[in-house]
């Protein structure tokens, strides 16, 4: 990768690869990208109804496509070992895994939500469920290696993984508390950037023990992609607010990503040439990039990864389950309170018989999702302030030049100049960061499921 992506999608003939999460979005897009290059594509998704669908889309653009779903929740150890069962039993080889599906909760509750396994929704299914599935299919992806000297994994991990972001200053990564079961401790914010983090924690730790084996492992941010389906979970107007409107403005600064783009950069990290034998890197926008220095914390990552194994009961490491979910927090992953979804489903009713979905249902969505439009949105605030500096600059100058001129309504300018731009500034600041605070309490993010 080398910082500009190439109009033609770089594919390997004849590879089977898996992809979590390619239901729609940018896991959709690549999974078509690969199969129209010769690729046999396994759609690995949790709704068989929407799997199905996708491969039919595939199959209908390219009738020749070997493209096939496979049933895969990544919310439960026990159908990640299912589907890994399944694979084995169908006989095929495995030349690469993509990792893009994963979860950025919405809610306003700050409520934690657990997996079948009790694990913290965002942790158990963006890094956990990744991590058994991987390690499952390690042996396969090793003897596909060895063969052809080339199999890859991607991990869709995000640029918030970084807890100084934006200045931030988010908590770092607490083993003691892998699930934020601390009082006052979980925010959707955190869990989502913990989840990540430890994407890029197990990328740079599974590198290290894949040295000689054929098989590389990177990991990439998509990009803030708002035009895909998850902004569906927050309410009508700041749906319509983030997909045509915040995309429009930011499109010109060329903050967001289309998802074209966004699946094209996990295809090239998957089947680019040039990126062969190249493992345990982080890319963003086609060129490698430093991830934060709290996720090169070689210490941290070589005792989550031994947390992870523990808690998914891996061979060679002693058991240890999650404790059960307090009995005031909501039980077992998949939907918030009824109550919540019935409320929304009214106030939204043509449009939850159109989607057929709840607008409290917490889903899996696939990564290229996951990059907050809080980070694109905080951007355009910054913008807004640059452009009002700008202004004001000139009106100074304005000012200046009618003092040079003599002119007799120089006080006037100059009280004029005085409080405009701040009251503007402020109102302009004031609504824009009001879009922001709105869009990140349905939690923000990127590309599709």
């Amino acid at each position: 990768m080398d910082g500009e992506s190439s109009d033609t999608v770089p594919t390997m003939t004849g590879r089977v690869i898996i992809v979590t999460g390619a239901n729609s979005g940018i896991g959709f897009e690549a999974a078509k990208y690969l199969c129209d290059g010769g690729n046999e594509v396994i759609l690995a998704c949790r709704n068989e109804e929407k799997g199905k669908a996708a491969v039919g889309k595939i199959l209908k653009a390219n009738p020749n496509a070997l493209a096939s779903f496979m049933q895969l929740d990544l919310a439960d150890l026990s159908s990640v070992r299912q589907f890994v069962e399944d694979f084995h039993q169908s006989g095929r080889k495995l030349h690469g895994l993509i990792n893009n599906a994963g979860i950025y909760l919405y809610g306003k509750d700050n409520k934690r939500y657990f997996t079948k396994d009790n694990f913290e929704l965002s942790m158990g299914t963006n890094h956990l469920g990744h991590f058994l599935l991987t390690n499952l299919l390690l042996d396969d992806l090793k003897r596909t290696g060895g063969d052809t000297g080339d199999s890859r994994i991607v991990v869709v991990s995000s640029i918030l993984h970084d807890g100084n972001f934006r200045n931030k200053n988010l908590p770092g990564l607490d083993l003691e508390d892998l699930f934020l079961g601390g009082a006052g401790k979980y925010t959707s914010t955190l869990a989502y950037k913990n989840s990540k983090l430890a994407n890029l924690l197990f990328t740079y730790e599974l590198t290290k023990k894949l040295e000689g084996s054929g098989v590389t492992i990177n990991a990439l941010c998509p990009g803030f992609i708002p035009s895909t389906d998850l902004g569906r979970h927050a309410s009508a107007p700041m749906r319509f607010f983030t997909r045509y409107v915040l995309d429009g403005i930011l499109r010109f600064t060329k903050v967001t990503r289309s998802t074209a783009q966004g699946a094209k950069a996990i295809v090239e990290l998957a089947t680019s040439e040039k990126l062969k034998g190249v493992s345990g890197k982080f890319y963003r926008d086609h060129a490698e990039v430093d991830s934060s220095a709290e996720s090169k914390n070689e210490e941290l990552a070589q005792k989550l990864w031994e947390l992870s194994a523990r808690y998914c009961h891996m061979e060679g490491y002693e058991p240890l389950d999650a404790p059960e979910p307090p009995i005031e927090e909501p039980a077992a992953a998949a939907t918030p309170a009824k109550k919540k979804e019935k409320e929304e489903e009214k106030k939204e009713e043509a449009e939850a018989k159109t989607e057929g979905e709840g607008q409290g249902e917490v889903k899996v969505e696939s990564e290229g999702q996951a990059e907050a439009a809080a980070e694109a949105a905080v951007a355009s605030v910054e913008d807004v302030k640059e452009e009002k500096k700008d202004e004001e600059k000139k009106d100074e100058e304005k000012v200046e030049e009618k003092k040079e001129e003599g002119t007799s309504k120089e006080e006037e300018v100059v009280k004029a100049t005085d409080a405009e731009p701040e009251t503007k500034g402020k109102d302009v600041d004031v609504d824009v960061e009001k879009k922001v605070e709105t869009i990140a309490a349905a939690d923000t993010a990127v590309a599709a499921q």
